[in-house]
């Protein structure tokens, strides 16, 4: 498959054209929302695709995506990749969530991949109390990103160790309070990967 000049030209024109309709679904969903080149070996009509963090499931991105057929003509829906990405931040929301109602952190899931497929049916899983969004953002940071790492933590420390309640009994308190001085001097220097 050659890169000519007149297939440049129509990728450049069905980008714009992508462009448009993914802030016409970005205004209709409340999340940001993208488009992207990403060519299927299996089916190469399907190349371009919406993509978006959180937010609204498929299914629902797909219905808001019907209800604006026709707005930016040139866009063929049905030719449409769709890609939702769940952030750890919103999975650690999921664990914070289950804890405060007295359950694991992974609740009635057994694995992280399991409590991750029950995520994918939720639209906006990244909504919550701004505390516990605020708890989220430094449980990721602290379980590095990794959905093990952040079970991990909760299930050694609790909410306790993101600075909420009371320290438990058990655990190791000088690497709780390392942990937390880390998170201080994090947000103190403005570090990037804290947000």
């Amino acid at each position: 498959m050659s890169t000519t000049p007149y297939r440049l030209d129509h990728l450049r024109r069905d980008g714009r054209l992508l462009t448009r309709f993914a802030h016409q679904l970005t205004v209709a969903s409340g999340v940001p929302v993208g488009s992207r080149w990403n060519p299927s070996h299996s089916d190469p009509a399907r190349a371009w695709q919406i993509a978006w963090w959180n937010g609204p499931t498929v299914a629902l991105m797909r219905f808001l995506a019907a209800d604006l057929a026709g707005s930016v003509v040139g866009v063929a829906i049905e030719d449409l990749q769709w890609s939702r990405t769940i952030t750890p931040d919103a999975f650690a929301l999921a664990l914070i969530t289950n804890v405060r109602a007295g359950r694991p952190p992974l609740g009635a899931h057994a694995t992280c991949g399991q409590l991750m497929a029950a995520l994918e049916q939720i639209d906006h899983p990244q909504r919550g109390t701004s505390r516990d969004v605020q708890l989220a953002r430094r449980l990721a940071r602290l379980g590095d990103h990794l959905e093990h790492g952040m079970v991990a933590f909760l299930q050694h420390y609790g909410l306790a160790g993101l600075g909420e309640g009371h320290l438990p009994v058990q655990g190791n308190l000088s690497v709780l309070r390392e942990l937390q001085n880390d998170d201080g001097h994090n947000r103190l220097r403005g570090d990037s990967t804290s947000a």
